[in-house]
């Protein structure tokens, strides 16, 4: 290798460790900023978060902050069996994967929301 070459591969070197670094105290920054921001809002308590059924039983009302915050969650079932249906038209292939996956996991969500509610 030549010197000028040397001095490149060096300068690339301390380029990708810098580059690291920074991103690694940007990371640890916004961590830091979020516990404190946590702090202030809830005087260092932990956030929690409870699902609740609303008053038909097919939607369902999510609490943050311990009942802070509400967020209604509109009913899923109509849309769930619309997509299963357009799954299993579907040849296979990747996208019919996706689809399956992104049903179940929907369905693992409110089996989880239901264990929780339930108190388990």
């Amino acid at each position: 290798m030549t010197r000028k070459q040397r001095r490149r591969a060096k300068n690339a070197a301390l380029l990708a460790a810098f580059s690291y670094l920074c991103i690694l105290f940007l990371g640890l920054g916004m961590l830091k900023a979020a516990q404190r921001t946590r702090q202030i809002l809830y005087g260092g308590q932990p956030v929690m978060a409870q699902l609740t059924p609303a008053a038909d039983a097919s939607s369902k009302t999510m609490e943050l902050g311990g009942g802070e915050w509400e967020i209604p969650l509109p009913a899923v079932s109509g849309v769930q069996t619309a997509a299963e249906q357009f799954a299993a038209k579907l040849p296979p292939c990747t996208l019919k994967y996706f689809f399956r996956l992104g049903i179940l996991a929907d369905r693992a969500a409110d089996y989880t929301a239901r264990l929780i509610i339930s108190g388990e």
